[in-house]
């Protein structure tokens, strides 16, 4: 692949400017390019990542990996959660967080897309979205199944074997709590309370499949002259001329001095799809956000659109809330096994290698627990779940138990065995009332924006944590009531309030589902875009990300991401 150098793409004009070549901006760059009449410019700030590694799914998870393709950088201190801060990270590679990220594929119930039609979003009901989950998928473990996607580029399948242990059993565990067991995962028939394995977006030759491997593989980018896509390259800002915009300024994102700014033009539409913390960072650079921040930065006020990374009135950036607990299993039951046993990392390696599958062509987490926390009564077992619709507004599940046969933390536990395997239940809030802000750290738009998550800002999300906490315990204590040698290394002192919240402060990770910083919502509510993806104010320019969720939605983000993106292609291609 050779994409198009900064000074082939300066001081030309092109149909459609998509900026950002992550999770969205491959899957609407490709669309849009689908009509040999128009030009499209993918703008992307990393690096092709297209090595061996890159595409084997447990290697490409791994985010502490030195060599990894991606951004890190400090939350602000967390001020619900002791001033604690948090590792922020995002992708930095043609495809965006869709190349490191755990390959989940999870559509969420459809619930969730018509509280957002209830609540005012005119076309974003379950209805309208299903069409477009199926038109980006080929699911392959389910080939007749109405539900789901048979055509499309991206392919998924679920775990045809659970192969850790403490997964299997903690399933077990999970129906005996009254939590049922379903076969298939994202079946909008299913019910709200549901333990399954999960969908990965794996393709049939066991290789990562990230939206730029689906959407924009090589050959594609070489065959049509109609696509230019410029990577290592950053959109320091829009070019606006009044409310209007006309194109971009770029910057080579590899030069450490004070880069020369080229721009490109456009002459429909530009479209952000930088992701939840770049696209609001761009707009106010552009002079589009709140005024009163603006003017701390000396930037001149083009549109004052208070919603933008929500900067004082209003917070809008919002992520799930997790906290891990962390039990020592024996170590052929845990990942670890393919560092303590170099025979059966080289077996697996063998078997990944010749036949696609094996612990290496999998991805890390095999299966979840998903419900609404109102249904847990004493001791975490639930009540009957038959008459709870899926699809009415007001039984969106809110808490989440992921079974992780890892450490997911960086912590190294002293006194642990090298025998030993590590084995996780991450506990998490999927519809937090904590928000947080995105803000200008300077004028620079090479300096990563100042993020405050703002978990647990909001007290009212100790309730469904403490009860989700709750949940894992009894779920760690069914399993060792059952034989299985589970033991504590990071576990909560007792069920109290107290020593559960203390607990949380002390433990409380991200799960790096960055959203709603650019809501969709009317200008009055704070939106920044309407039901079409316009920015208010300002014509000639769109967002397709995850930073237009009205709500953070619950569940992990690509599939959605990717719907919102087929979705603007529709809306642009009108």
């Amino acid at each position: 692949m050779s994409p198009s150098s900064i000074e082939a793409v300066s001081s030309k004009t092109y149909t459609f400017i998509v900026v950002g070549g992550g999770t969205a901006g491959c899957v609407l760059a490709a669309r849009l390019s689908e009509d040999p009449t128009i030009s499209v410019l993918l703008v992307e700030r990393g690096p092709i990542v297209d090595g061996w590694a890159a595409n084997v799914p447990l290697l490409s998870s791994n985010l502490n990996d030195q060599k990894a393709p991606v951004y890190k950088w400090q939350s602000a201190p967390l001020t619900g959660v002791n001033n604690k801060t948090i590792t922020m990270v995002t992708g930095k590679a043609l495809g965006g967080s869709s190349k490191i990220n755990g390959l989940l594929y999870t559509r969420s119930v459809p619930a969730e897309y018509n509280a957002w039609e209830a609540a005012g979003r005119k076309g974003w009901g379950w209805q309208h979205v299903e069409p477009y989950f199926d038109k980006s998928e080929t699911n392959l473990t389910n080939p007749t199944a109405g539900h789901r996607g048979h055509a499309g580029p991206w392919q998924t399948q679920h775990v045809k074997k659970v192969r850790f242990k403490p997964v299997s059993n903690t399933i077990k565990a999970a129906q005996r709590l009254g939590i049922p067991y379903i076969h298939q995962a994202n079946d909008p028939a299913s019910p709200v309370a549901t333990c399954t394995r999960l969908d990965a977006t794996i393709d049939s030759h066991g290789h990562r499949n990230a939206t730029s491997d689906a959407f924009l593989p090589s050959e594609l980018i070489r065959s049509r002259k109609n696509l230019h896509v410029c990577t290592g390259t950053l959109v320091s800002a829009l070019v606006l001329q009044g409310l209007k915009a006309v194109g971009v300024y770029l910057q080579s994102d590899y030069d450490t001095s004070v880069s020369q700014r080229y721009q490109a033009h456009v002459e429909r539409e530009v479209i952000l799809c930088a992701g939840a913390i770049a696209t609001p960072q761009i707009l106010l650079l552009s002079g589009v956000g709140p005024a009163v921040h603006l003017k701390e930065h000396q930037i001149p006020v083009v549109k004052d659109l208070a919603g933008v990374g929500a900067h004082l009135v209003t917070l809008p950036l919002q992520d799930h809330i997790t906290v891990p607990l962390i039990y020592q299993v024996p170590v052929m039951d845990s990942i670890a096994v393919l560092i303590a046993n170099p025979f059966i990392a080289v077996k697996e390696l063998f078997k990944y290698l010749f036949t696609n599958k094996g612990m290496f062509g999998t991805q890390v987490q095999h299966a979840n627990l998903v419900l609404p926390s109102a249904l847990l009564g004493e001791n975490s077992h639930i009540a009957s779940h038959k008459d709870l619709d899926g699809y009415d507004p007001s039984n969106i599940p809110d808490i989440e138990v992921m079974l992780i046969p890892v450490n997911p933390t960086d912590h190294q536990f002293d006194g642990l065995a090298k025998w030993s395997g590590t084995f996780s239940y991450l506990c998490t809030v999927l519809r937090p009332e904590s928000t947080g802000t995105v803000r200008l750290a300077s004028g620079n738009a090479k300096d990563q924006p100042l993020c405050d998550l703002g978990i647990l800002s909001n007290s009212a999300d100790r309730i469904p944590l403490r009860k989700v906490l709750r949940l894992a315990v009894a779920l760690g204590r069914s399993v060792r009531e059952a034989g299985y040698p589970l033991k504590d290394i990071i576990v909560p002192a007792d069920e109290t309030n107290e020593a559960l919240d203390a607990f949380a402060n002390d433990n409380l990770t991200t799960t790096y589902h960055y959203s709603s910083s650019c809501r969709m919502a009317e200008e009055t509510a704070m939106g920044v875009v309407d039901d079409e993806l316009r920015v208010h104010g300002i014509s000639g320019l769109r967002i397709a990300d995850a930073s237009i969720f009205p709500e953070i939605p619950a569940c992990h983000l690509q599939a959605p991401v990717v719907m919102v993106a087929e979705r603007c292609a529709d809306f642009l291609m009108r």
